[in-house]
């Protein structure tokens, strides 16, 4: 029982300090793309989180919905709908303006890998952060603008997360400076459909919330520690 307080006391010191200041982030700017894939891999251009899925770079997915700006927090889960208003209303986001005809009810992605789609947020950042991305078919991120039909300036590596396990959620981790970025997610081979964009910024003192369930934390360790001492 005492180990067990002791754990759960550490746990919550952990918890506090390695969530005080993260927060979803708001996208600027949204655009779309989707396309049928037949004969696709998971190794396959059209499944990658990069913009050579594209065609705007070559890639075999065509626009369906053109940029519009798009205030919404990059916090989607959708593991019924398969659609993209479905994809965003999973976060409590309206379907982007641009997104009309047949953008409305196309299927987000389709077993097999044989339909894919892409999905482009621009959002700003004005302090040096920890960011963090939880997605479950692949991710890039570039400074606004410098994406190229190599995706050598992709920020994780040209060849980095842009493909994940089908079903399986992982997250990724970097460093990044103030600036306008471009996060680029792949939806493919069927639900769920997962994209959580969160940042830490770094060198920045607790919140007052923050604070208090780190005092918390604290206080229950220290009360372990008194009781531990009292029963020896």
């Amino acid at each position: 029982m005492k180990r067990l307080l002791l754990a759960s006391a550490v746990l919550g010191l952990a918890a506090t300090i390695g969530t005080a200041n993260a927060a979803i982030i708001i996208s600027d700017t949204v655009t779309i793309w989707n396309a049928l894939t037949p004969g696709n891999t998971n190794l396959s251009p059209g499944q990658q989180g990069l913009p050579t899925a594209t065609g705007a770079f070559g890639g075999p997915l065509g626009l369906v919905a053109a940029t519009t700006p798009f205030a919404f927090a990059i916090n989607y889960s959708d593991s019924g709908n398969n659609t993209i208003p479905g994809f965003f209303a999973s976060g409590g986001a309206p379907t982007p303006g641009t997104c009309t005809g047949t953008c409305l009810t196309i299927p987000l992605s389709q077993g097999g890998f044989a339909r894919a789609t892409v999905i482009e947020f621009t959002f700003t950042e004005t302090v040096a952060e920890t960011f963090s991305v939880t997605h479950d078919d692949g991710v890039s991120l570039f400074l606004a603008g410098t994406e190229n039909a190599t995706n050598s300036n992709n920020l994780f590596g040209a060849n980095g997360p842009t493909v994940a396990a089908p079903t399986t959620q992982r997250t990724d981790t970097l460093s990044i400076g103030p600036g306008t970025y471009d996060l680029w997610y792949n939806e493919s081979n069927g639900l769920p459909a997962i994209l959580q964009a969160t940042s830490t910024p770094t060198g920045v003192v607790p919140e007052p919330a923050s604070l208090t369930l780190l005092g918390s934390a604290l206080a229950g360790l220290g009360w372990f520690i008194r009781r531990r001492r009292k029963t020896v």
